[in-house]
């Protein structure tokens, strides 16, 4: 890792935050407590950047105690390809610098979000989640079309095409329901597909999927 990406290794926790300006906690939930405690007396004066969905600033400060600048993103897994939809918000206290500096950091995984943390809960339903949810739809479509016939491979390129293509239609203006009524021609092969859609309840399952997410996430 040294040689690769000309970083500086660290011996120990402590020892890496006692050597950052910034540190950002990336681990699981689980850990989060017990390392907080091992590196909260290196902590002063310096950036700290949350990525837990479920542990917030306020049980963060009562660990680490005053001094530290806390920020809280949510990220999504497309950030490990610069292209996440991650949430972020600040503790009372930081400056517009420190603001920059943290954004700098989010910037590198994707878009940014700024949202008060009480709204954390919802967006992990929406986008932090969202991916797996989207995996099981792209997935079930790919099965449905090799049940018609098509190689595998390509009924999944063709699938996370037109899913890609779709989102960047809306992402340029046009409305969701203005863009499903363009596609359904009467009496066509689409609207009978949404037909079954409805009959299935997906449009309910969905909002149930997310309502659970979010459920849990505030929890």
């Amino acid at each position: 890792m040294r040689q690769r990406f000309s970083v500086k290794i660290a011996a120990s926790e402590a020892d890496l935050a006692r050597e950052a300006d910034a540190v950002v906690l990336a681990t699981k939930p689980a850990s989060y407590e017990a390392i907080l405690r091992l590196i909260a007396p290196e902590l002063a004066g310096k950036i700290l950047l949350l990525l837990a969905p479920s542990f917030d600033i306020k049980r963060t400060r009562q660990i680490v105690g005053e001094g530290v600048y806390i920020a809280r993103a949510m990220p999504n897994i497309a950030a490990c390809i610069g292209a996440s939809a991650t949430a972020l918000c600040f503790d009372a206290g930081f400056s517009e610098p420190k603001k920059e500096t943290v954004r700098e950091i989010i910037a590198k995984i994707g878009k940014i979000y700024e949202i008060d943390e009480a709204e954390f809960a919802a967006f992990t339903g929406i986008a932090g989640s969202l991916p797996a949810y989207a995996c099981a739809f792209i997935e079930a479509a790919a099965d449905a079309g090799v049940r018609g016939g098509l190689p595998r491979q390509l009924c999944y390129d063709t699938v996370c095409a037109a899913v890609e293509g779709t989102a960047r239609l809306i992402q340029s203006g046009k409305h969701p329901a203005a863009l499903k009524d363009e596609v359904c021609s009467p009496a066509g092969t689409t609207i009978e597909g949404l037909a079954a859609l409805e009959n299935g309840g997906f449009r309910g399952a969905l909002m149930q999927a997310v309502a659970a997410c979010i459920a849990k996430a505030r929890g």
